[in-house]
């Protein structure tokens, strides 16, 4: 299994996204998103393919918040694969 962001899946309050494949299907996914649109802050969270959504944490700034994507990212053991 390896990690792949998909960038033409970002646009409006989705800023970074990225799947975990295991031989082409999606075991989950990963999401940072604005809601500066709002007046809100930034969201990391993770979704399953059967809907369940896990929210990772609400941060101040976009740093803060891919940071926290990318400690998920490391933290789960499998590889990303390079743009």
């Amino acid at each position: 299994m390896h990690w792949r962001r998909r960038r033409d899946l970002e646009g409006g309050k989705e800023l970074g996204v990225w799947l975990l494949l295991d031989d082409g299907a999606v075991e989950e996914e990963l999401y940072v998103e604005s809601h500066e649109y709002r007046g809100g802050d930034f969201d990391v969270y993770t979704a399953s393919p059967d809907g369940e959504w896990e929210h990772k944490g609400s941060f101040e700034t976009v740093g803060e918040a891919f940071d926290a994507a990318l400690a998920h990212l490391e933290e789960s053991g499998f590889p990303v694969e390079s743009d």
